[in-house]
């Protein structure tokens, strides 16, 4: 069974993440032995990184019974028999075209992609095991440098992934015409396991100068309509042409009308027939309710459901009632009802309602059901009868409601 590794980098201080952690202590067992095979040959430093990534395996608990480090110290002979015996070969990070030339030198290609095992990449080394490699240095030469990498898999990851650095997202870009790329951040990493793809982290593709960027995903609202509901004492109903009348005499009391919002009320009861629009019910995202008292069928007034963001699942309650029945319970039993059909039919995320600071009777009945105070908005709302008013928040989401409902 072969496994590949792509880390886009291993932390030079911290070394493995716990992620990688996770990955590499299920596959390597003790004593295995693992071959390092170096990005530049001729670098003095090689001792170095190879020490610290030894000291990075000891760190998370695995050792090995015999290591290696290829490099320019050691001859093509030699080399490959350090692959051929090694059970983890682990391609350094550095310059990317500098170790595929080495590895080609030393006859090391097809020994790495037709052996079993596992092999980890890391920055360069993980670019390298692609079909293609394609990237820019533009310090060391000034258009896009290509070549045939190993040929372990048809993936092409660009490392390092920063959308803090314009340079590195332009560059990105750039090369991006050429060759489809895996943009990875440090921490990201893909894991192969014979033809099956895992990819552990944030990852980006990026083809033709578009960068994938996916959103989140979101539940629709369960939307039903204004269906009938009905509470011990009250019918809510979907409103019909005969009660606007109705609506136009109660309305006209200067105690209602002083908060029925910012734009002017009907004061024509002809025109004010002509307004309602019935057709609005056909829409199953629109609620309204006449609200009608069971014992004499008389008509108290209207509730509304105002969606107010589809895909956060939130909704605000609006109602008025008729001055003759305030004081009675009859708005708070209605807008009981509705949060109840908000929440358990509709699924609703959260409901919240607004009103007046002068507007007691409003933001008690917001309390009484449950609403819970969030603010007060200094001079927010102009009132077209009361004029500028200060604002009280109030809302509840489904997980507050359903702890206060168990």
């Amino acid at each position: 069974m072969k496994k590949i590794y792509m880390f886009s980098g291993v932390n030079k201080i911290n070394g493995f993440n716990e992620k990688q952690r996770e990955y590499l202590t299920k596959d390597i067992k003790d004593n295995m032995n693992i071959c390092f095979v170096a990005s530049t040959f001729d670098n003095d430093k090689n001792d170095f990184y190879y020490t610290k990534l030894l000291e990075f395996f000891e760190n998370i608990n695995i050792t090995f019974n015999k290591s290696n480090l290829i490099d320019k110290r050691v001859n093509k002979s030699d080399a490959k028999k350090f692959i051929n015996d090694a059970h983890i070969i682990f391609l350094m990070g550095g310059d990317p075209y500098l170790e595929m030339k080495s590895i080609e030198e030393y006859g090391l290609k097809d020994l790495i992609k037709n052996k079993d095992g596992i092999i980890i990449g890391t920055s360069a080394g993980s670019m390298n095991m692609a079909k293609r490699v394609c990237y820019e240095d533009l310090d060391k030469f000034p258009g896009l440098i290509e070549y045939d990498g190993i040929g372990l898999t048809d993936i092409a990851i660009y490392p390092h992934l920063d959308f803090t650095s314009m340079d590195y997202l332009k560059e990105l870009f750039r090369v991006s015409e050429k060759s489809k790329l895996i943009a990875l951040p440090n921490d990201s990493f893909i894991v192969i396991t014979n033809n099956n793809t895992e990819f552990v982290g944030d990852y980006y593709i990026v083809e033709n100068k578009t960068i994938n960027m996916e959103g989140k995903e979101y539940e629709k609202i369960n939307h039903l309509g204004s269906k009938e509901l009905e509470t011990e004492r009250l019918l809510l109903r979907k409103t019909i042409k005969s009660d606007i009348d109705e609506f136009f005499y109660i309305q006209l009391d200067p105690d209602l009308r002083r908060y029925l919002g910012p734009t002017k009320v009907g004061n024509n009861l002809e025109k004010n027939r002509e307004y309602f629009d019935e057709s609005k019910y056909n829409d199953k995202s629109y609620y309204r309710w006449t609200i009608v008292k069971k014992e004499d069928n008389k008509i108290l007034g209207t509730i509304y459901l105002n969606i107010h963001d589809e895909k956060a699942k939130t909704a605000g309650i609006d109602y008025w009632i008729r001055k003759d029945e305030w004081g009675n319970g009859y708005t708070t039993e209605a807008s009981k009802c509705i949060l109840d059909f908000a929440f358990n039919e509709l699924k609703l995320n959260r409901i919240e309602s607004c009103g007046a600071k002068d507007n007691v009777g409003t933001w008690r009945v917001m309390e009484k059901i449950g609403l819970k105070y969030e603010g007060t908005r200094k001079q927010a709302m102009f009132y077209y009868y009361g004029g500028i008013e200060d604002l009280v928040l109030y809302g509840l989401t489904k997980e507050e409601y359903y702890w206060k409902n168990e």
